[in-house]
């Protein structure tokens, strides 16, 4: 006598509870990893400090160099699903003594380019910036991360100036400053091997507005990467005791290492 197979009400969830397994047991290679990026930057960068009255001292990346009493960059990325939170610092020790020519951009017309002065400079850069990004687009080729954050940074500057005319002037300041920062940064890929990696973020708050742009070319391999890059970054001070502005450009070169 045949058997005749009756439908069970509980076949629909039988299956459903099969779909569940065996979405379980698909290999994890199919979600993105939480990834961690760690990197050190050797930064080439000129510096253009505006005084309040339009005066302008610039320091050259090899004067920076020559006189670097101590320097540390760095950065830490740290990836999962769509989310990164970033946390990037910078500390700088610059000290000049001597006699040197100073290059002066002065306000008042037909001013001297540069004076011959007895020199004591001191310039002393903290810089913190902690943000968090959400993947905006992701494409074969484009990685874009729309970031907000918090950027710290402290200036402390001391400058003696004697000309051989015997007048004297120093400058002391100290600018605390703190902004909320908005921006974007990601990749794009030309291989599996080259990319660019790219940063634009402004911010304002103690300052009138800051600016942060960094492009460049990358080599990966492995869990490495190294980059060659150039970084410009601007603070426009709102109100400082003699900054007016500073300006930070030049090349780096970084290296990145992910685990």
């Amino acid at each position: 006598m045949p058997l005749v197979a009756f439908p069970s009400r509980f076949a629909p969830a039988s299956r459903l509870l099969a779909s569940t397994a065996l979405c379980l047991a698909l290999p994890a290679t199919q979600v993105a990893a939480a990834e961690t990026t760690a990197t050190l930057f050797l930064w080439a960068n000129d510096v253009d400090q505006k005084l309040e009255g339009g005066t302008r001292l610039e320091t050259s990346s090899e004067t920076l160099i020559e006189n670097l009493e101590f320097g540390l960059m760095g950065a830490l990325v740290h990836r999962t699903g769509p989310w990164l939170y970033g946390f990037d610092a910078l500390y700088a020790d610059v000290g000049k003594d001597g006699d040197v020519d100073v290059p002066v951009r002065n306000a008042v017309p037909d001013g001297p380019e540069s004076i011959d002065t007895a020199l004591d400079f001191t310039s002393k850069t903290t810089l913190v910036h902690a943000y968090v990004g959400h993947e905006w687009y992701r494409g074969p080729r484009w990685a874009v991360y729309a970031t907000g954050g918090v950027r710290y940074t402290r200036f402390e500057t001391e400058l003696t100036v004697e000309t051989d005319t015997g007048i004297a002037r120093r400058f002391e300041t100290e600018e605390n400053l703190t902004d909320a920062t908005l921006g974007v940064r990601g990749h794009y890929a030309y291989t599996p091997h080259w990319s660019s990696p790219y940063i634009l973020d402004v911010g304002t708050g103690s300052t009138e507005v800051t600016l942060h742009a960094f492009t460049g070319l990358s080599y990966d391999w492995g869990a490495s990467s190294v980059t060659a890059a150039y970084r410009y970054m601007k603070w426009k001070l709102d109100d400082g005791d003699y900054l007016d502005q500073v300006i930070y450009e030049g090349p780096l070169l970084a290296f990145s290492y992910r685990f």
